[in-house]
């Protein structure tokens, strides 16, 4: 049975719509999905229904941008989408990014790029420098989507605006209070950099409850020491292929999620 819960739609930072997403996941074979859209979770309103209709265990999912000395992403997975705290936050997270990106496009403009606001996706709970970014290459101001960033809108690059997040401790005490589980996300950099460990008990007393083992730059090593780390903190252990439609070149559904029986069983996760 494949898996797939790390998905983006268009709905933050992906081109394929959250029904299309469920189209391909039903043509090539998925199981069980999880659309997790940054700080947005309106496609499960829209993709939750729709999936199980198509015989396809749909997991309602999010992933939360948060910071500390560094960006780190929590995926949460399972959670009460009628939660008040988390519609809140999440409410307030759009308001800040919508903020964001207008200031950065004020700063482009004072630079010379002159970018029509309305070009910007409408529909995105989560717009930011990806899509100034397609925008200023569509307009011409960039050849290319990277050197957008290392020009202009990187870290401490000429049109870059920091943005206002909530830490990884605020986030996963966020997922936990909506009865979700709160996971570690694409945890590589932090395994390289000999962090994994102090991230994952330093969240822990906040709820943390999982990081993430399968995923496209993981390869078979990666993925064993990252399950052992998982086994060793009672940690479920996820996966999925980070799907963001055009804007990323990782096919739907082509990571090899296999899920043990405890992430299985917490999850709520049916094994046909």
């Amino acid at each position: 049975m494949k898996i797939d819960l790390h998905i983006h739609s268009i709905l933050s930072d992906g081109t394929d719509s959250p029904k299309a997403i469920v189209d391909k996941a039903k043509e090539i074979g998925i199981g069980v999905m999880s659309i997790t859209d940054h700080d947005c979770i309106g496609a499960i309103s829209q993709a939750k229904s729709y999936a199980e209709e198509k015989g396809i265990q749909y997991i309602s999912g999010v992933e939360l941008s948060t910071f500390a000395v560094s960006e780190i992403h929590i995926l949460g997975y399972g959670f009460d989408s009628n939660n008040s705290q988390l519609l809140e936050k999440l409410d307030y997270f759009e308001k800040k990014r919508k903020e964001r990106a207008g200031l950065i496009l004020d700063r482009l403009f004072d630079l010379g790029i002159k970018l029509d606001r309305e070009k910007l996706p409408h529909n995105s709970a989560s717009v930011g420098r990806l899509h100034i970014a397609k925008l200023m290459v569509e307009e011409g101001y960039s050849a290319n989507i990277p050197e957008a960033f290392d020009k202009y809108l990187g870290a401490n690059r000429k049109a870059y605006y920091p943005s206002k997040r909530i830490t990884p401790m605020q986030g996963v005490e966020l997922i936990k209070k909506a009865k979700g589980f709160a996971v570690i996300a694409h945890p590589l950099r932090f395994l390289q950099q000999g962090k994994l460990r102090t991230l994952i008990e330093g969240l822990k007393p906040f709820g943390l409850e999982g990081i993430e083992v399968y995923y496209p730059v993981h390869d078979e090593a990666t993925s064993k020491t990252l399950k052992e780390l998982a086994k060793r903190y009672n940690l479920i252990a996820t996966g999925g292929t980070d799907y963001h439609g055009e804007n990323r070149n990782v096919d739907l559904g082509s990571v090899n999620v296999r899920l043990d029986k405890f992430t299985m069983s917490k999850l709520g996760i049916k094994n046909k």
